[in-house]
């Protein structure tokens, strides 16, 4: 089971996703595929059970009705005068030959010849208890009755009402009799009976079809077959029905029925269509090959939705994946659409951003190192042999003390302190303190230089001193003030110094009061300058404020470094912006030594 479940992690995004919507789809379609199928079966079985109940309902009344018009002629019978009339005569001798007996006789036989119907019966007759005797049929001989005395008897229990009676020895005939009374008195005069066709109730039968196998079976009120082929358990299941209508189902060897029953108030029979299942499966045949085409359309309509979801899906993703691919190639100016709105085109923009953001980061890590060893190639060139210039510095040191020359003693001190802190200190980071340190070795060495031609006014908040910067940033602002705006100025000049703090921000300003510069010149100084050849001097500038620039900006950010003021005769002014730092030790030990 593990071994299958790693098989499908192995799978592709699209396989899987293509594979669980398919999960999902498949029983799902089954079980309404399923529904839907059972729910139409019931309505197509209720419709069948509901046309055939009408059916059987409509063939009862019609044998209801045509029971009724055999009773109807039998009352026309039993209420006639002259069948009253033969009826209550006393049959003598001496009546006989008095009375015009063939007369009568004949009125009687026109009357029974009314009555008859050789369609639907098979002979009618006159029975009095005078023993008077009437009989009119087609048969060339009268039929004799079988159980003659079970008729009368009925005939007796239904006291003046007409009665059905199925002789199940009588194959061709059902009796329907009928006891006569004397419309004055209400005494027995006699009786009346017709043989009723069974084969015109059949025929009646037969022009119901439910199927090639459907059929119309009548019982008497005792279940006794009276029209139609009975299955055995269909009669065993309608002894268990009490209600006058209703259905059940039942099978007969290998076939499947099912049963709709009517009950005759009128007649006491019973009415049962027997429909076969696979008659009312006909109409379930278009249903089930309808279901199928649903279940095809659906699997294919849900595997080409399934692919198509799956392929929006994975072809971003896929975009993606070349992108990473080409990015980890070195490519960085790849890009993907930020056209969508969803998580994907959230993940394009995201991308995008870092992509840029990585290449801009590269960018600038490229121009600190090449920044950085520009710095170092201009720091070696500048270095000699460190001992020998020590040893150097220390011999004039030494004839300048024994000369007793206070001044130059003094400024090879400055320059020693100069040397050491550019070429032996390997900080990068030091404190505000030790930077003005440097900054003051310098001023001396310049004052040394330009005698009295400038002054110099510090303005330091102490409380800053142990603050942390890199080294080196307030120097060359100092020597860019002095070479470029008193050098080369006729009057005496200020040189300002301030280190002040504003909110999370320290300022460190350089002002002179010297030459000035051009806005062109101002805007060129933070640029990064191009060795020209014959220009060293503002190469050397230009490379001093800007490598200052750059480094503030790539330690602390874009928001921070130089700005530039100045116009011309008026002097310069120089503004640095670094960040207050709290927590000092963590540049000492970020710093390298």
């Amino acid at each position: 089971m593990f071994f299958k479940f790693k098989r499908f992690r192995d799978f592709s995004i699209r396989t899987k996703l293509i594979i669980g919507f398919l999960a999902i789809l498949l029983p799902l379609v089954l079980i309404l595929s399923i529904v839907f199928y059972s729910y139409s079966a019931k309505i197509v079985l209720k419709q069948s059970l509901e046309q055939t109940r009408e059916i059987v309902e409509q063939f009862s009344i019609s044998l209801d009705n045509y029971m009724g018009l055999m009773r109807n002629k039998m009352e026309i019978l039993a209420d006639s005068p002259t069948i009253q009339e033969e009826l209550n005569t006393h049959q003598d001798k001496e009546d006989i030959k008095n009375d015009s007996f063939y007369s009568r006789n004949k009125r009687i036989r026109r009357i029974m010849l009314q009555i008859y119907s050789s369609v639907t019966m098979n002979d009618v007759e006159i029975y009095g208890i005078n023993e008077t005797n009437h009989y009119l049929s087609l048969w060339s001989k009268k039929y004799e009755i079988p159980d003659k005395d079970i008729l009368f008897e009925n005939a007796n229990l239904s006291k003046g009402r007409s009665v059905l009676v199925n002789n199940i020895n009588d194959a061709d005939t059902i009796q329907m009799i009928k006891m006569v009374k004397d419309l004055q008195t209400y005494k027995p005069i006699g009786y009346i009976r017709f043989g009723l066709k069974r084969n015109y109730i059949e025929k009646m039968a037969k022009n119901i079809n439910f199927g090639s196998d459907g059929s119309v079976v009548i019982f008497d009120e005792n279940l006794n077959k009276i029209s139609g082929i009975a299955h055995d358990s269909a009669l065993s299941k309608l002894l268990k029905e009490k209600p006058s209508t209703g259905n059940f189902s039942y099978s007969e060897g290998k076939n499947e029925y099912t049963a709709v029953h009517i009950h005759s108030d009128s007649t006491g029979w019973t009415t049962v269509g027997v429909i076969p299942l696979r008659y009312i499966n006909k109409d379930l045949a278009g249903i089930q090959y309808l279901t199928v085409i649903i279940i095809v359309l659906t699997i294919i309509i849900g595997v080409t939705v399934s692919v198509i979801i799956a392929q929006s899906l994975i072809l971003p993703l896929e975009n993606t994946v070349n992108a990473l691919e080409k990015f980890s190639r070195g490519d960085f100016a790849v890009r993907l659409k930020e056209n969508r709105c969803d998580e994907i085109g959230k993940l394009n923009r995201i991308f995008n951003k870092a992509i840029k953001e990585i290449n801009e980061l590269m960018q600038k890590v490229t121009q600190s190192e090449i920044l950085n060893k520009e710095m170092e190639f201009k720091t070696l060139q500048s270095q000699m042999n460190p001992h020998f210039l020590y040893n150097t510095l220390d011999a004039i040191n030494w004839l300048a003390f024994k000369e007793k020359q206070t001044e130059i003693c003094n400024l090879v001190a400055a320059i020693s302190s100069l040397i050491r802190a550019s070429i032996s200190n390997k900080k990068s980071i030091i404190t505000i303190e030790q930077e003005l340190d440097y900054v003051k070795n310098y001023i001396y060495i310049q004052h040394i230089r330009y005698k009295d031609r400038f002054d110099i006014i510090y303005d330091i908040d102490e409380s800053l001193l142990k603050q942390a910067v890199p080294k080196l940033i307030i120097q060359p602002i100092v020597e860019n003030a002095i070479i470029h705006g008193i050098e080369n100025s006729k009057n005496k000049n200020l040189l300002y110094i301030s280190v002040k703090r504003e909110n999370e921000c320290i300022i460190i300003i350089v002002k002179d009061t010297g030459i000035g510069m051009t806005d062109e010149k101002v805007s060129e100084l933070l640029k990064e300058p191009l060795n020209a050849e014959g220009d060293e001097q503002k190469a050397h500038t230009n490379l001093g404020l800007y490598a200052v620039h750059k480094r503030i900006q790539l330690m602390y950010g874009d928001l921070y470094g130089l700005t530039v003021q100045s116009q011309a005769g008026e002097g310069t002014t120089v503004t640095l912006h670094i960040p207050f730092t709290k927590k000092q030790e963590m540049f000492y030990r970020q710093s390298p030594h």
